[in-house]
């Protein structure tokens, strides 16, 4: 007889929900990004808590209809300056640049340490009021990197993951944080620690090497009495969900809507989530080249770029917001004609059925960031594209690069480049796009994210 899963808590800052009431209406709103996207129907399939942060109104999100959750929802309770300290002047302003390697937007000076740690303390509490000694606690991402060693203080003999989101730098890069010793004996508690790719997961163990005392061998952190166990596992997305919307005849009906609107020209396609990561005033600025070059590019080619808002009240994300929009207006302005703009810009979260239906309609797929720990818009794309159509334009500085291999891949910093590629993608023979996109669309189908979730939680187990 098959021994039955145990009990599944994850614990991650943003929790997938909130609901909202207001003059009798009520509403479901959706967290945005790729954690709640891949963890959501994890949890749904196994059952289990998701332990997070009570969401903020202003987190970026969108409207759904009313989930019918399989799992709990548990929420701890942080005050508000305790809050805006460890979500912003630590985790955004500190950790999340230096994670992904941009030195010089690092803020360490006055950063709120203790703010940190408090919140920390407040996760683990609340996930072992919420959890028992012999469930797996898997917990989440860059915000929460002291948790695994404070659950170990209280549970010596619990199960316990952490997976990172976004990459991890080499040793010179880490050794900026004054409080990286702390981190690393923090994030030790764990069992298991998982990465996108192998390179990540190797510049961990070298940072543990300089910095730490503990020894590593292979795959293996030798720590105190324990052996903490690095491993690379590549996310994906939900397969077999995301093909049954892609294939929906509804669907179809709206992505002609969308090339009649745009007067049927050649539509090339950003989605991203406002941020200095991500690339976008690169893309702009290749795609103005393309236009400045070929004066009749104007009229058959055109830029759908969808920004997500994201950390408004940071002023690094403000001044990038302002850049963009300014841009974008500077293009428009130069290249437009009566009834037609180059770049149609939308500042918002699109609905999932929305979001397809503009990957379906898209001729090329713009995935272009400047670093990204995997990047699952790349996923989705491929996953949308089930006519074997469209190219991917893909940032080699993105995981997804290492996996997708049929994608053209481009260095976002060298805008003439990129430019071609943009060129060369538009121009495309539709064989090439063909076997280009089959070969994504079985590596998008071989990286599922019930596998990613069943390998990391196999290795959580021990099996």
């Amino acid at each position: 007889m098959a021994r039955k899963s145990r009990k599944l808590v994850v614990v991650s800052n943003r929790g997938p929900y909130r609901h909202e009431a207001s003059r009798g209406r009520e509403r479901w709103v959706r967290a945005a990004g790729g954690l709640v996207a891949a963890l959501d129907p994890v949890l749904q399939k196994r059952g289990g808590v998701w332990v997070s942060a009570k969401p903020a109104k202003d987190f970026d999100s969108v409207t759904v209809p009313a989930p019918h959750l399989s799992y709990d929802l548990a929420h701890i309770s942080i005050k508000r300056g305790d809050q805006r300290g460890f979500y912003e002047g630590v985790s955004n302003a500190v950790l999340w640049p230096l994670l992904h390697g941009f030195e010089p937007t690092i803020q360490v000076g006055d950063a709120p340490w203790s703010s940190y740690v408090g919140a920390n303390q407040a996760f683990a509490d609340t996930t072992i009021s919420t959890s028992g000694p012999s469930d797996l606690v898997w917990v989440q991402d860059y915000h929460l990197m002291l948790v695994p060693g404070m659950l170990r203080a209280k549970r010596s003999k619990a199960r316990i993951g952490w997976f990172c989101h976004i990459p991890w730098p080499p040793p010179d890069t880490f050794g900026i944080l004054p409080w990286g010793e702390e981190i690393l004996e923090g994030l030790l508690g764990a069992d298991v620690l998982g990465f996108h790719l192998p390179e990540y997961a190797e510049h961990f163990r070298q940072c543990v090497e300089r910095f730490t005392p503990h020894r590593v061998s292979r795959g293996t952190i030798h720590y105190r009495d324990r052996e903490v166990n690095t491993i690379a596992a590549p996310i994906g997305i939900p397969v077999d969900e995301l093909q049954a919307l892609a294939n929906d005849p509804d669907l179809g009906r709206e992505v002609d809507r969308i090339r009649e609107l745009m007067g049927n020209r050649q539509l090339m396609l950003g989605v991203d989530r406002l941020d200095y990561t991500k690339g976008i005033p690169e893309r702009l600025a290749a795609f103005e080249r393309l236009l400045r070059r070929d004066t009749g590019a104007r009229k058959r080619y055109a830029l759908i770029q969808v920004m997500v808002p994201s950390r408004t009240d940071v002023k690094a994300y403000a001044d990038l917001k302002e850049e963009i929009d300014r841009m974008v207006g500077d293009i428009n302005g130069r290249y437009a004609e009566t009834g037609r703009v180059p770049i149609h810009y939308l500042y918002r979260n699109l609905s999932q059925r929305a979001l397809f239906a503009h990957y379906r309609a898209a001729d090329v797929a713009l995935v272009t960031p400047l670093r990204d720990g995997m990047n699952l818009v790349a996923h989705e794309f491929a996953a949308a594209r089930t006519d074997e159509d469209g190219v991917l334009i893909l940032s080699e500085f993105a995981g997804a690069a290492k996996h997708l291999k049929g994608a053209v891949l481009v260095n976002p910093y060298d805008v003439d480049s990129t430019t071609a590629a943009i060129y060369r993608a538009l121009t495309m023979k539709p064989s090439e796009k063909r076997k280009r996109m089959r070969s994504m669309r079985a590596e998008v189908m071989r990286l599922d994210v019930h596998r990613w979730a069943d390998r990391y939680l196999g290795a959580l187990e021990g099996k």
